[in-house]
């Protein structure tokens, strides 16, 4: 059920791309700067939150941990691994989602928000303090 929402939110998510080129990735020593040594993020998808929210912590060394809640059907927990590969985070959710997703990520704006992108679409936004 988990691994279907998921699923789901990523094929509802598809951003538009020609807005997303107007924004910039960040580079691998802007990523190790701001990750290397842990960060925990607020994200939402690019509807305000209307299809998901999250939590997630990016624990120095590697350890991912957090929920995701979707309406309708509450927190899911998160409990993966996170490594820095160029300049993308690539991740793994745990039983919510075993398989590696790597994401670059954009500045949106705010000094401290990024836009989400997995394989080129807009998938969500992450803020932090």
């Amino acid at each position: 059920m988990v691994r279907f929402l998921l699923t789901a939110l990523g094929v509802v998510l598809i951003g538009s791309s020609a807005f997303a080129q107007a924004k910039r990735s960040l580079n691998a020593a802007e990523m190790q700067a701001l990750v290397g040594k842990g960060l925990s993020v607020a994200s939402i998808d690019n509807e305000g939150g209307n299809k998901f929210s999250g939590r997630v912590n990016l624990e120095a060394g590697g350890r991912l941990t957090g929920s995701l809640n979707v309406p309708g059907h509450g927190a899911v927990p998160l409990n993966g691994t996170w490594k820095l590969q160029g300049n993308r985070i690539c991740r793994t959710l745990g039983a919510a989602q075993p398989e590696e997703v790597c994401e670059t990520w954009l500045r949106a704006g705010a000094a401290k928000e990024v836009t989400v992108q997995v394989d080129g679409k807009d998938v969500s936004i992450n803020r932090w303090q």
